[in-house]
């Protein structure tokens, strides 16, 4: 991961800016892979194993460590790291139920650099369950773009960027653009 002064050096999303104002941008991203895992949290998306699940995916991409897929192949980190509620509500690697009442399920996804692979298929086995990959189809999005602290959004930066220096994303899929 490189930062220097909250710049963003890793390979984006690729996407084509479709309308802009001073408020958001709409956006058609172009079909992308990802690693994700999920995690269950009664606090919000902030809180329950979100490090783990960071860590999960970190291991898979070989972040200071051998890389835990089938090709044991270093894959370059991206950005941002998305993190969204997972369908059904729940927690688990499906997606399933929560663990209890008021549990939550949230999904953290790691973009595959779109430089090397295309299709899922592509991207090397994890050797973990509870990481899986799979395929984005295009879309469009309306985002809104921020800097500072991240409560539900797509964050561009490591940890340790000063606040004030972070960019951050909350992110709608727009029907019908």
């Amino acid at each position: 991961m490189g930062s220097v002064l909250g710049k963003i050096s890793e390979e984006l999303p690729r996407h084509e800016v479709l309308a802009k104002t001073a408020a958001y941008e709409i956006r058609r991203y172009a079909p992308c892979v990802v690693a994700e895992t999920t995690y269950v949290s009664r606090d919000g998306m902030f809180s329950g194993d979100q490090g783990g699940s960071f860590m999960k995916l970190a291991k898979y991409i070989g972040v200071m460590a051998k890389p835990q897929n089938a090709e044991a192949a270093p894959i370059a980190m991206t950005s941002p790291v998305l993190m969204e509620r997972a369908p059904g509500g729940g927690g688990g690697s499906g997606g399933g139920g929560g663990s209890g009442d008021g549990d939550h399920g949230f999904k953290m996804c790691f973009f595959l650099p779109a430089s090397r692979f295309r299709k899922a298929a592509d991207a090397p086995t994890p050797t973990s369950p509870e990481v899986a990959i799979r395929d984005v189809p295009a879309r469009v999005m309306a985002t809104k773009t921020f800097s500072g602290n991240l409560c539900q959004a797509a964050g561009y930066n490591p940890p340790w960027t000063p606040w004030f220096l972070k960019t951050n994303e909350v992110m709608l899929e727009v029907q019908g653009y």
